[in-house]
């Protein structure tokens, strides 16, 4: 008889262990006739994040050895000396010459000046000589998170071009004709698109103090992963150039807004 009510007794031990499942620290079971379940608790906390990443980070151009162009596009190429407003829209400009570029319109070009017996006739026509169109190409990635439902949040994407040498920086004694950026930009399909310029001309008489220029602006979107600028800067040495070594500090930025 004692050894049943000992047995009885352990039995109802573990019935009560079986309804009261352990709560020690980070560990609970339970066990019995029936169904059985536990939880846990998941929290993720994830911060705002802004990033670039850029795959190159100078560009040597000199002049004395000018880059013919090459298969990726990069290099120089010769505007005709006939080469007038290219695009129609009234003025000729480092656009008009881009156009041309990207339309495959141009030529390379093999020496500066810009000069070239093209046909190989032994004479220089209008359009074997002219000015000096070079270009360079790169890939900037951004990253922005900042965005949340209903907020109004998003992310800008800048360009700043600083000139530090010659310094001080006198337009009247220094010039390196015009010089460019093409932005051909990954945007994501949702928000608003507020601002997106891309195609940016700078020339001896802008304000290269490295006041920034906008290129993108996004509201009530985010930078989904790793977005890619394509990223093509150069210069049109139209004939208002003048000699000297010119240092330009080119910055990409990203802002959370």
């Amino acid at each position: 008889m004692k050894r049943i009510l000992i047995a009885l007794a352990l039995l109802g031990l573990g019935l009560a262990f079986a309804e009261t499942p352990d709560s020690g620290p980070g560990e609970v079971w339970t066990s019995g006739d029936g169904p059985q379940s536990v939880s846990e608790s998941i929290q993720v906390s994830i911060p705002v994040r802004v990033a670039l990443h850029i795959t190159e980070t100078a560009w040597d151009l000199d002049l004395d050895q000018v880059p013919p162009a090459d298969q990726l596009g990069e290099g120089c190429y010769l505007i005709p000396k006939n080469f007038g407003d290219y695009n129609d829209d009234g003025t000729v400009d480092a656009k008009d010459a881009f156009d041309a570029y990207m339309d495959g319109e141009l030529r390379p070009a093999h020496n500066y000046p810009a000069i070239y017996d093209y046909d190989g006739d032994g004479k220089i026509a209008d359009d074997e000589k002219g000015t000096l169109f070079c270009v360079n190409k790169k890939i900037v990635q951004k990253f922005c998170n900042n965005w949340s439902t209903g907020t109004g949040d998003g992310c800008e994407f800048d360009l700043k071009v600083n000139i530090t040498s010659p310094y001080p920086w006198d337009p009247e004694t220094h010039n390196f004709g015009r010089m460019f950026f093409y932005d051909e930009a990954e945007l994501p399909d949702n928000g608003t698109v507020e601002n997106y310029v891309p195609f940016v001309e700078l020339t001896a008489g802008s304000n290269l103090e490295g006041q920034a220029i906008e290129i993108i602006r996004m509201r009530g979107a985010r930078f989904p992963g790793w977005l890619d600028d394509y990223i093509t800067e150069g210069f049109w040495f139209d004939g208002t150039e003048l000699p000297g070594d010119y240092v330009f500090t080119v910055t990409f930025r990203i802002d959370p807004i």
